[in-house]
């Protein structure tokens, strides 16, 4: 039986049975465990794309970040924990990122004296560390530093080791079996390598040959027999060998085999010796934590063939678990459905225009037809740059395993090898929940709840003793004239909760009650989770420098990048100082101060200023009709009399003057009487964590500032909230400016965006490095209405 969830499975459902039996299981505890599972404790992971692959002392590590739940965007964190360790796991830096729409973006500035070594950022939702350290995204970076004491040099001489695994986890005597091999070392693995089967007691005798896929396994198919003990000898390109024992051969027992095809997916049980052939096997099959396929199968069935259909799913990994009557596993499973054909979108890289000449100015534009609202857009030269990992390699594969695997973007490329990706995946082992345990009701503890955004608890004391059931004015101060009321009322504990904000620069809040000497006492309800687990190897070792030593290739290009960014930097600055003695507010920016508090600005606005442009007034009188068509994603919905405003298929808020208002209130309301229209598609501190974005109208006659407010308030008691951490703004170069071209440019990274607006189209303009011959282009994103993957990584022509 199929079982399908519109959120897992983004195509028609239909209703399919598959009846192997009329008789049933007397217990039925094992879907119901899984379906717990599915309902209360859903699986978040982190995917980070970085800049580049390695840095040098003095950098910036720029990344963009996406949280999944299995295989749609996570809505259960809006808060990202993001850290900078060394390799004695000491805390370098941390950053604390709003996700909005389940991604952000940030960076962390190197320090110049940082020493050369390896480094690590973590990354985690508050949810996540409910569960085990091992899914949360961990990935390691080469820092190099010419004045450091010691150097990295890559480990190419580690030792490595091998493993073996049946498929489903059975070596039965008779049964023709596919074993999987494994490689896995602390350092770098083997390109090519090679191996051979022999019977223990015959050593000089090869049963079977086979060589590898990749650097991470290989597979070859035996049956074996009874009494017998088998061995595999491994050998690598530079001649080192291991010699492993297989499983000890059983004299009875199942083993499930399974072929992952393009148009469905088939499993058969084949068994041998078993001693009671009546009754049944129970076979679940789940995509992550959903349950999306049952069947009972006669335990006699040896020689048929079983199928799903797999253009009813989606890609991911589908793990069958095999249960006797009395639901204990006897076999498990691992395989991705429909690996031949990846169903994500790609967006249309056109209109090129292309000149590799030195500090050559090149443009394409972007165009999708899917509801994409922005992407990220990365371009290298080609020659520099290598990829490990992709969205789609950690959408589909490494955020649900533990094992390191070497070049995951392998198994997902246009050259991809399917039965590379089938071997591993029997090589692999689902650890997101354990069959037994959940059976018998052993969930995960649940420690940590997520909260919306930041949220505080703030506990207001009069001479020690809290302020119980009281009303106190608050007054949220910004960085500008501008400020903001608020009234609450304290709780029995005198605490009072301060819940879905969203906002970068701290925030001086004042306060003020009728009590004597009141203080206020703050405390976060979310903050980060210190690392327990140790950090993983690395394929680098540090040794000592000594004077004369020449960097290597990845060193040196590192550490060039690294200065030409600084003397970029230098000259950047310079030219950004002159422009900012002559620059003067414009009409709209001052508009927008002296009508929008602090509160209600956002670094994601779009403004219409009716009072400096006349020409906006022109057309329809009212402002819903006006709005229509005038911001890009933005869409008025209208069912008979109900109206509805969204912004990506999402209701907005709508605020008259910052007052939050329902939208009948601007039935036939005059564009006449309007002075400025703001749409927010982000958060913004006035809107406590609406992701969803809002638009802000302004009358003529309303909000202008509240400068007076913040004089009444002046010599009251505050406390400050820390907020997000905000990114720094990422510089392109831009070599139109004749006193840039005289710098030496290598650079890695041409371009870097981690927020593009993409609204079906957008234009990409980057200027070429001194030497690059092809320009790679990567686009990266999510499909919020199909739930998928947006990818596109190809080479400008």
């Amino acid at each position: 039986m199929l079982y399908f969830s519109k959120r897992f499975v983004c195509k028609s459902i239909f209703a399919f049975f598959l009846f192997l039996s009329l008789s049933g299981f007397s217990q039925d505890k094992a879907e119901q465990a899984i379906q717990n599972m599915d309902k209360n404790f859903p699986q978040e992971k982190v995917y980070l794309m970085f800049d580049k692959n390695s840095y040098a002392a003095g950098d910036n590590i720029w990344f963009k970040a996406f949280v999944f739940d299995g295989y749609s965007k996570s809505n259960v964190s809006t808060t990202l924990f993001v850290e900078l360790y060394d390799s004695s796991k000491k805390l370098i830096d941390k950053k604390m990122l709003p996700l909005y729409n389940s991604e952000g973006n940030g960076n962390f500035q190197l320090a110049d004296n940082l020493k050369e070594n390896i480094y690590y950022v973590r990354a985690y939702t508050i949810w996540m560390t409910n569960f085990s350290e091992d899914f949360q995204f961990m990935k390691s970076f080469a820092v190099y530093n010419p004045n450091s004491p010691e150097k990295l040099i890559k480990n190419d001489n580690a030792d490595w080791s091998v493993s073996v695994f049946p498929e489903s986890g059975t070596f039965v005597a008779g049964i023709d079996t596919k074993i999987a091999v494994r490689l896995q070392s602390g350092g770098t693995l083997p390109k090519n390598w090679n191996g051979y089967i022999i019977d223990k007691d015959k050593p000089n005798a090869h049963l079977a040959d086979f060589e590898s896929f990749d650097q991470n396994v290989g597979s070859f198919f035996m049956t074996p027999q009874k009494d017998k003990q088998y061995q595999v000898v491994i050998t690598d390109n530079n001649g080192k060998n291991q010699k492993i024992d297989l499983p000890q051969v059983a004299e009875s027992g199942i083993n499930l085999q399974v072929k992952s095809l393009a148009d469905k997916i088939e499993y058969q049980i084949k068994s041998n010796n078993i001693a009671d052939e009546s009754g049944y096997y129970k076979i679940i099959a789940t995509i992550g934590n959903r349950f999306v396929y049952k069947a009972r199968i006669r335990k006699n069935s040896n020689d048929e063939v079983f199928s799903i259909p797999a253009n009813q799913l989606i890609n991911g990994i589908l793990q069958f678990t095999l249960f006797d009557e009395k639901e204990n596993v006897v076999a498990q499973r691992l395989c991705f459905i429909q690996p031949q054909k990846l169903n994500f979108l790609k967006p249309v890289v056109q209109s090129i225009s292309k000149n590799l000449n030195p500090k050559s100015l090149n443009s394409f534009d972007i165009k999708s037809d899917s509801n994409i609202y922005d992407v990220s857009v990365a371009v290298y030269d080609q020659s520099k740059f290598n990829q490990k990992e992709n969205i789609l390699s950690a959408f589909w594969l490494t955020g649900d395993f533990t094992d390191t695997i070497e070049q995951p973007v392998q198994y997902f490329s246009d050259n991809r090898n399917t039965d590379a990706l089938d071997a591993l995946l029997i090589s692999e082992k689902w650890k997101r929940f354990n069959w037994k345990d959940i059976i018998s009701g052993k969930f995960p503890v649940i420690k940590n709840q997520p909260e919306k955004y930041i949220s505080y608890n703030v506990r207001i004391t009069s001479n020690g003793a809290p302020v119980k059931n009281t009303n106190i004015n608050l007054m949220f101060e910004g960085d500008k004239s501008g400020s903001k009321l608020l009234t609450v009322i304290t709780d029995n504990n005198g605490d009072l909760s301060l819940k879905n904000m969203a906002f970068y620069e701290p925030q001086k809040i004042y306060y003020q009650l009728n009590a004597d000497n009141p203080d206020a006492v703050i405390i976060p309800k979310v903050s980060f989770v210190p690392l327990k687990k140790e950090l993983p190897q690395s394929d680098f070792i540090l040794v000592k420098r000594n004077p004369n030593d020449a960097l290597t290739s990845e060193a040196s290009l590192a550490i060039e990048n690294s200065q030409f960014q600084k003397k970029l930097n230098e000259k950047v600055t310079d030219i950004e100082e002159v422009k900012l003695i002559a620059k003067k507010q414009s009409p709209t920016e001052k508009l927008n101060d002296e009508l929008s508090s602090p509160m209600f600005q956002s670094a994601s606005e779009t403004i219409f200023d009716f009072v400096n442009d006349k020409s906006l007034a022109t057309g329809s009188p009212d402002i819903l009709l006006w709005l229509e068509g005038r911001v890009a994603g933005l869409q008025i919905q209208r069912d008979g009399a109900d109206v509805d405003v969204l912004m990506r298929n999402k209701k907005v808020d709508i605020y008259l003057d910052e007052v939050k208002t329902e939208l009948e209130i601007l039935r036939g309301f005059n564009i006449s009487n309007i002075a400025m229209i703001k749409v927010v598609k982000d958060d913004f501190f006035g809107g406590f964590g609406n992701s969803n974005g809002a638009i802000l109208i302004y009358t003529k006659n309303g909000n202008t500032g509240s400068g007076e407010v913040m004089k009444s308030m002046t010599g009251l008691k505050f406390f400050i909230l820390k907020g997000y951490d905000k990114p720094d703004f990422y510089k392109n170069i831009f070599y139109s400016n004749d006193s840039l071209k005289n710098l030496i440019d290598n650079r890695i990274n041409l371009y870097w965006n981690p927020k593009l607006p993409l609204d079906q189209s957008a234009k990409v303009e980057f200027y070429n490095n001194d030497s690059a011959k092809q320009n790679r282009v990567i686009i990266t994103g999510f499909d919020d209405e199909k739930q998928l993957p947006v990818f596109s990584d190809s080479i400008l022509n």
